[in-house]
């Protein structure tokens, strides 16, 4: 019989060991605790005057664009949410370090308003400014592949990150 198994914080902070850069494991929380928009629009258009502190709690300001039109919520994050949050925007390189090669690259990113800027790879290439959709599906398919021993059906990584936001968010409003 096929369990549905719902990812415990363990194990996300197990993965999260393996990862060597700063701009990913933002990336991963994030997804964690429930950022996502369409197409990944709520994590392109972070910046660092979206993220704030009042009374000791952490909040994130998200643009989600859907066709277009874009809106706006505010949640409340983790405190290690938003500490990767601000070493990510303060990523200056990006060390790729394949699975499947021996081979180290760095790259340095472009001058962007946003946490999560595109690489620099020379050529005349136009960027927004904004992280590409591939380099973000990129990270969900290997948080995906270190995950793909647990036996799963229909709960999944991000399913469990909403599960963990709303048991968060239970847990503030109890402490107050």
């Amino acid at each position: 019989m096929n369990k549905s198994y719902m990812y415990h914080l363990d194990d996300f902070n197990n993965f999260v060991l393996t990862v060597e850069n700063d701009s990913d494991i933002a990336i991963y929380r994030a997804l964690l605790e429930g950022i996502r928009g369409e197409d990944y629009s709520e994590i392109k258009n972070l910046k660092s005057s979206s993220i704030e502190i009042d009374n000791d709690q952490y909040f994130v300001t998200l643009c989600n664009e859907e066709d277009g039109i874009k809106s706006y919520r505010k949640i409340e994050i983790s405190e290690q949410l938003y500490e990767d949050l601000i070493c990510a925007d303060h990523q200056t390189f990006y060390l790729d370090c394949s699975w499947n090669s021996d081979n180290m690259d760095l790259y340095e990113y472009e001058e962007s308003p946003y946490i999560f800027k595109p690489l620099e790879l020379g050529g005349n290439s136009e960027s927004d400014g904004k992280i590409e959709d591939s380099t973000i599906k990129r990270c969900e398919n290997i948080l995906n592949h270190y995950m793909a021993g647990k036996s799963q059906s229909a709960i999944t990584f991000v399913d469990s990150g909403t599960v963990l936001n709303v048991q968060f968010k239970l847990n503030w409003k109890m402490e107050r």
